[in-house]
């Protein structure tokens, strides 16, 4: 899901990275051109949440309860509650009890803003950005709670790149975050992701998995096809400043042919 805002400066960018999940970059342009992350970078809260399972901090049975509603991290600043146009309607009522494996699912699934915010109250800001450094992602940032709109204003953001995504799904498929049962548990995640550009055209019974993300004039992806390891393709595409079906066309459009090149 978006946030409230537009984060574009009115001149069209299209950048991306293709590369294979061992370091190997296959084709690039503009890689390493900063962008507003939108959602992609609740890939780095994945895995700090996998990182608390797989040390026994967290457990998928745990229950939370459904929140809307969020403490600013800016001393004075009243709670906020999630923008009404990012609201995850498959969310429970506030208050309800929720399974922790259900509200992974949804901050993957759909990109519910409000499950991610219970995750990282969970799993703590350090933790998320300790999971970007660790994956080589350096020029990445998860700065705030989604729609904490006082944090925004003092500057805490989302920043990423599109080689740092690349770097941070193919540190999450090799493995070298948290070990083989909760990287396998994450990449079946993403394969279940409903908001599929960069994989549209995988073919049936090719593994693949991936991480959307968009705000008015931003449309990012970042995908890994093939089964998880060194060899996967993994290919990142970040835009700004086009129409949303231009956006999506050609995120599609490079996804398609990073495919067809990796055959």
């Amino acid at each position: 899901m978006g946030v409230t805002g537009t984060h574009s400066d009115g001149i069209p960018v299209v950048a991306y990275q293709v590369a294979r999940a061992d370091g190997t970059v296959l084709a690039s342009r503009g890689a390493d051109e900063p962008f507003y992350a939108a959602s992609t970078v609740k890939l780095a809260v994945l895995v700090a949440a996998a990182r608390a399972l797989e040390s026994g901090r967290l457990a998928l049975d745990r229950t939370v309860a459904s929140r809307h509603t969020f403490t600013s991290q800016v001393p004075g600043a009243p709670d906020f509650r999630i923008e009404p146009d990012d609201l995850d309607e498959g969310m429970p009522p506030s208050g309800a009890p929720m399974r922790l494996a259900e509200v992974l699912e949804r901050m993957v699934v759909v990109s519910s803003n409000e499950a991610t915010n219970m995750v990282v109250d969970l799993v703590g800001l350090p933790e998320v950005n300790r999971a970007l450094s660790d994956a080589g992602a350096h020029a990445s940032e998860f700065g705030r709670l989604y729609c904490d709109l006082a944090a925004e204003a003092t500057g805490a953001s989302h920043r990423t790149t599109p080689a740092d995504l690349v770097a941070l799904m193919s540190a999450v498929v090799t493995g070298k975050l948290v070990g083989a049962r909760w990287t396998a548990w994450a990449t079946d995640l993403l394969g279940r992701q409903q908001d599929r550009l960069l994989t549209a055209v995988v073919p049936d019974g090719v593994r693949f998995g991936s991480k959307s993300g968009w705000v008015d004039g931003i449309r990012h992806d970042v995908a890994f096809v093939g089964e998880p390891g060194p060899d996967a393709l993994v290919v990142a595409v970040c835009t700004r400043g086009y129409a949303e079906p231009d956006a999506v066309e050609a995120i599609r459009a490079l996804g398609a042919l990073a495919v067809s090149l990796a055959r």
